[in-house]
C-alpha cells in the first residue's frame, strides 16, 4: 500500500525533529566574528587551514559506532539510542533501539533521498529530501551542505572560490568563512579554527540572506582511525531556545562500506507513505 502525507509515528517525529530543528533557528544572534585579519595574517591562516582540509581528505570515508540523540528545550529532554553509520560526503544511517537492543526506527539518506521505518507500527515512508524540507517549510539551502562533514567535524571539501578571516570575538580562535551555491541555494559556512591545534571548534551555517540555520560545536575529541573525531556534537541556535546533541562511542573508521549500507528494504506489509 502506498500514501502520501506526513508521518503520524512519534519515534520517526521524534528523529526528524532532531534532524530538521537544526532549520528553525532565528537570525537574530549576535555575529561572532570580528574585524577581518588583513592579508598577512590571513594568508597565515590560510595555510594551516589548506592543510587541515588535505589531512581531512585524507582520513577514512566511513565511520560507524553507537549514538544517542538528545533534544533538549525549557520544558524537557528526549532522547533516542541506537546505531549510526555514515559515509562521507552525504550517506548516513541511524537505527534507533529500546533498552533489550530491539529496532524501533530506521532512517537512511543519501544527501538526496531518504527512508524510514517503524518497525511497531509496520511503516515506512521515503522520498526526496527537497520535498520534506517544502512540505515541512525548512529552509533548503541546508541541504547543499555535506551531512556526513558535519557530523564528522571535518574540514569541508568542496571547492571555495574565496575565503575570508576573521577574529572571534572571544578570543577562542580564528573565523574562516565561504560561501557556495548548490542548486540554486547559496549558503555561507563559517569555520571557528583553533590554529595552534589544527581542530575545528564550531561550524556555523548560514542562508543566502544571512539567517542562521545552525551553529554545531565539536568537542571530545579522540583518535579514531588515525584521524582526529568529536565524540560530542552538539546544535544550538534552535527555534524555543532549544538544542540538539549527538553523543558518540565504539566509533570505528573503515573504507569497506558501500552505498549499499544505506539502503533500507521495506518488508513485505508495511505501509509505504511516498513523497515525490
Amino acid at each position: 500500500m502506498i500514501l502520501t502525507g506526513k508521518t503520524d509515528n512519534p519515534a520517526a517525529r521524534l528523529f526528524l525533529s532532531l534532524v530538521l530543528l537544526l532549520f528553525l533557528a532565528g537570525g537574530c544572534a549576535k555575529k561572532p566574528w570580528q574585524e577581518d585579519l588583513g592579508p598577512d595574517r590571513g594568508k597565515a591562516v590560510e595555510q594551516v587551514f589548506r592543510r587541515m582540509q588535505q589531512r581531512d581528505a585524507a582520513c577514512l570515508p566511513c565511520l560507524d559506532g553507537n549514538a544517542v540523540m538528545s533534544m533538549k528545550n525549557h520544558l524537557e529532554t528526549r532522547s533516542l539510542s541506537g546505531y549510526i553509520q555514515t559515509m562521507l560526503p552525504d550517506s548516513i544511517k541511524f537505527i534507533a533501539s529500546n533498552p533489550l537492543g530491539q529496532p524501533l526506527f530506521a532512517v537512511t539518506t543519501d544527501g538526496l533521498d531518504f527512508t524510514t521505518l517503524n518497525t511497531s507500527k509496520r511503516t515506512a515512508m521515503s522520498g526526496r529530501l527537497a520535498s520534506y524540507a517544502l512540505l515541512h517549510d525548512i529552509p533548503p539551502a541546508f541541504f547543499s551542505g555535506s551531512w556526513g562533514e558535519w557530523l564528522t567535524g571535518r574540514i569541508d571539501q568542496g571547492r571555495q572560490e574565496s575565503l575570508s578571516f576573521r577574529a572571534d570575538g572571544e578570543g577562542r580562535g580564528t573565523w574562516v568563512s565561504f560561501s557556495t551555491t548548490l542548486g540554486g541555494n547559496e549558503t555561507t559556512t563559517h569555520l571557528l579554527v583553533d590554529i595552534d591545534q589544527s581542530l575545528l571548534l564550531t561550524r556555523i551555517l548560514e542562508d543566502g540572506k544571512g539567517r542562521i540555520l545552525a551553529e554545531i560545536t565539536y568537542g571530545e575529541w579522540e583518535e579514531v582511525g588515525g584521524c582526529r573525531q568529536p565524540a560530542q556534537i552538539t546544535m544550538r541556535q534552535l527555534a524555543f531556545g532549544g538544542e540538539i546533541s549527538l553523543g558518540l562511542t565504539d566509533l570505528q573508521a573503515n573504507e569497506t562500506c558501500r552505498e549499499r549500507d544505506f539502503v533500507l528494504p521495506i518488508p513485505a506489509g508495511f505501509t509505504r507513505r511516498l513523497l515525490p
